[in-house]
């Protein structure tokens, strides 16, 4: 079984939506509008500063159309 710490998954996380939003061509401005998120809360994200809850994170695969392990990593345990 693999483990990855809180910090870990966080970065991991910010780094695929960063590149998920550059391969969208959508910017946070846009991707806020479009996922009914704020602009902070998108820029937070991105500095690897909070993880999203559920909800945000449904709502930013629907706005990028992607699926939610596009976004999150797929391991067994986050410690």
């Amino acid at each position: 079984m693999y483990e990855i710490s809180e910090t870990m998954a966080i970065e991991i996380f910010s780094d695929n939506l960063r590149d998920i939003m550059e391969d969208a061509r959508i910017n946070q401005s846009e991707l806020a509008r479009v996922s009914h998120l704020t602009q902070g809360t998108i820029s937070k994200y991105l500095k690897k500063q909070q993880m999203p809850t559920m909800k945000a994170i449904m709502n930013l695969c629907y706005a990028l159309n992607c699926s939610y392990q596009d976004l999150l990593p797929d391991y067994y345990l986050v410690r």
